[in-house]
């Protein structure tokens, strides 16, 4: 039974795979104007533009229709204190455009400069409570304004309904569908159908939170009725059974695999985790998953993998992660990147083969499940997040926590000479809209040399037919020892220092693979599976689809309330060489730029200007100093780009000098 469904899972792909058109130039997928929105979208004649080398990545919106600005916290921002004899709701609320406002903002008193005693109009940051339409709207409005017409597609990773912290008004299904509804409809408004938009299924877009069986179900069906616009068609079985499924958003050359995490997520207990030879819904979705890189690799293509929780340690049952980190390394020359939301602390970490070995696997299915960490706290799934709760750390603790875990990481890595980079890769996880700190959204860039109008072939990688030769791993751990020297850097790196005890990182022995325990262990997965490592590959160097950077917008200004807050850039990656024509020699640039150059924060179009006269000129130069200090504070990592060996260094440079390290956790 299980080789039939996965040979039937292979033959949707190769069916959906064998419909796309081969292009130079991104080929959108629209539905047909006579399907209707309850209705499952019918592709239209694909429509041709051309290519950004851009794309947005968005999560954790988590609009709530019943906030209310003025509202108190406790409450979860849906009554104010002469709300609280009124009747009680029942949940039943829908989704509309405009928050009730509040006018009297006076009573928004400010306890310090922008702490809020009360909720505020536009949302309240550092707070419990979730997304006000407000906020929403002016998110929407923005991103229609400045990047309809910027973008390539969208990866939009999950949790579009509010969360149910509110005990005197519940979620009820309907409104967890109504809210994906309205989020699709602000989407769409905001997009059109030019666009490709990639979703991912929530712990917050279920009832009840966390929890979900396989499908088909009433869950599956009525998420493909919501997404007809963007699921292909031919995956639409695939998705009944486990929403999940695969967009070529540049047929041919580039996929985004939208995965359903809470299969793999331990808070959900309808599922066992992903043991091998098992027919849980999770081991069936690494398997589904296991089949659609190999047949992306196959065609010579890139992919994101990209979903809702992320493979940190904690949040997978055990196995789980295990599986994904072996098909991560073991298919690294094909996946180029992934993009995860759900924790709305913004970071990247690795998943290495040490990590790996160490991790312990238990075959039952209470054993399988990890025991609380303060690092996987998170506001949707953890009792300390109740605002009616006096117990526990918080999510703002669980912060600090990951500060901890990450520098550790960090600093106990191997050396240049020790560290082995087919053995690494970077996750990345994403600010969140809601405004559990300050709201974030990120737009990455890659590289498109080779996707003009006549297709490159020799720009992009070919992927070898056979996997990594052991022979030839000498000579590559001796390159990549000089790759990852960074000859501008003065900072000194640490040693590798042993981990503390209970920590997974460090030498252990090896266990005998002919042991059930150890079948999903790299040691015995690589021995008898195949594992694609190229350093020329996208992901391991820079060349046709490599992810560029990224640059992170943010309202820092949420909590005044006398006037609406403006997105703004928190952060970029890059080097500001990059950032501003003419490009210095060097930088390898010959595509738009990573952001519209009036997004920069002090900038003029005047200073491309020929100024005769010579008041114009002294303006013109003061104005420009001006625009070079807010480039360099908003460029804090300069890195070249999103490559493995690029974050290694970033991870050296930042534990070791502590000026970066506190920016960086000031950025989180």
């Amino acid at each position: 039974m299980r080789s039939t469904l996965l040979a039937g899972l292979f033959g949707l792909a190769v069916t959906a795979s064998s419909l796309a058109a081969s292009s130079s130039e991104q080929v959108v997928l629209g539905p047909s104007p006579q399907t209707s929105n309850d209705g499952i979208g019918q592709f239209v004649k694909p429509k041709r533009r051309p290519l950004k080398g851009r794309f947005l990545h968005i999560t954790d919106i988590h609009p709530d229709p019943h906030y209310k600005s003025g509202a108190t916290f406790d409450s979860g921002c849906h009554k104010r204190d002469k709300d609280k004899k009124g009747k009680k709701g029942k949940g039943k609320g829908k989704a509309t455009d405009v928050d009730d406002d509040y006018d009297d903002m006076e009573m928004l008193k400010d306890k310090n400069k922008d702490d809020l005693d009360l909720a505020g109009k536009w949302g309240t940051a550092v707070s419990k409570c979730d997304t006000p339409m407000s906020l929403v709207n002016i998110t929407f409005d923005w991103l229609k304004e400045e990047w309809k017409d910027e973008i390539d597609f969208i990866i939009w990773t999950g949790d579009n309904a509010r969360h149910d912290i509110d005990r005197s008004l519940p979620r009820t299904p309907n409104e967890i569908y109504e809210l994906n509804r309205m989020v699709v409809s602000k989407m769409l408004d905001t997009f059109g159908t030019d666009i490709p938009i990639v979703p991912s299924i929530g712990n917050n877009d279920i009832y009840p939170h966390n929890v979900m069986a396989a499908g088909p179900s009433k869950l599956t069906e009525e998420f493909l009725h919501i997404w007809s616009k963007f699921i292909p068609p031919d995956y639409s079985h695939v998705f009944e059974r486990g929403a999940y499924y695969s967009v070529e958003v540049i047929p041919d050359t580039l996929a985004v695999i939208s995965l359903n995490t809470l299969f793999w997520y331990d808070s959900n207990t309808l599922v066992d985790g992903c043991g091998d030879h098992s027919n849980d819904p999770g081991a069936l979705e690494m398997d589904w998953l296991d089949v659609q890189l190999s047949g992306f690799r196959d065609r010579g293509m890139q992919v994101w993998l990209t979903g809702h929780v992320p493979p940190h340690m904690g949040y997978y049952y055990d196995n789980c992660y295990l599986r994904y980190g072996d098909l991560a390394l073991r298919y690294q020359d094909t996946i180029v990147g992934h993009l995860f939301g759900h924790m709305n602390i913004d970071h990247f970490f690795f998943i290495d083969v040490d990590e790996l070995e160490a991790t312990p696997v238990t075959r039952s299915k209470v054993g399988s499940k990890k025991h609380f960490s303060p690092l996987t706290a998170n506001l949707s799934s953890l009792p300390s997040f109740d605002p009616l709760s006096d117990n526990s750390i918080g999510i703002f603790g669980a912060g600090d926590v990951l500060k901890v875990e990450l520098r550790k990481d960090f600093q106990d890595m191997p050396g240049p000479k020790d560290l082995k980079l087919k053995d690494y890769i970077a996750v990345n996880v994403a600010a969140s809209v809601i405004p559990t700190y300050l709201p974030g959204l990120r737009i990455f860039s890659y590289n498109i040399s080779g996707l003009g109008d006549e297709k490159n072939e020799r720009a992009f990688y070919k992927p070898h037919h056979s996997p990594t030769d052991p022979i030839d791993d000498d000579e590559d751990e001796k390159e990549e020892a000089d790759e990852l020297k960074d000859e501008g850097d003065d900072v000194e790196i640490e040693k590798k220092k042993p981990r503390r005890p209970g920590h997974r990182h460090g030498k252990r022995p090896k266990g005998d693979c002919k042991r059930p325990e150890n079948e999903d262990k790299p040691h015995c997965v690589f021995r008898r599976l195949p594992r694609y490592y190229s350093k020329e590959s996208p992901s391991r160097s820079n060349k046709a689809l490599t992810p560029l950077g990224y640059t992170q917008f943010y309202l820092p200004k949420l909590n005044k309330q006398k006037q609406k807050p403006e997105w703004e850039i928190e952060y970029t990656t890059y080097k500001k060489e990059v950032l501003v024509p003419p490009y210095s020699n060097g930088t390898g640039w010959d595509q738009p730029p990573p952001i519209p150059l009036g997004l920069l924060p002090e900038y003029d179009q005047t200073f491309f200007d020929n100024n005769e006269n010579a008041s114009d000129e002294e303006m013109t130069k003061k104005k420009k100093t001006k625009f070079e200090k807010a480039l360099k504070k908003i460029t804090p990592w300069k890195m070249p780009d999103l490559t493995i060996p690029n974050y290694v260094k970033l991870s050296r440079k930042l534990v070791g000098d502590k000026d970066m390290w506190d920016k960086f956790q000031e950025l989180m």
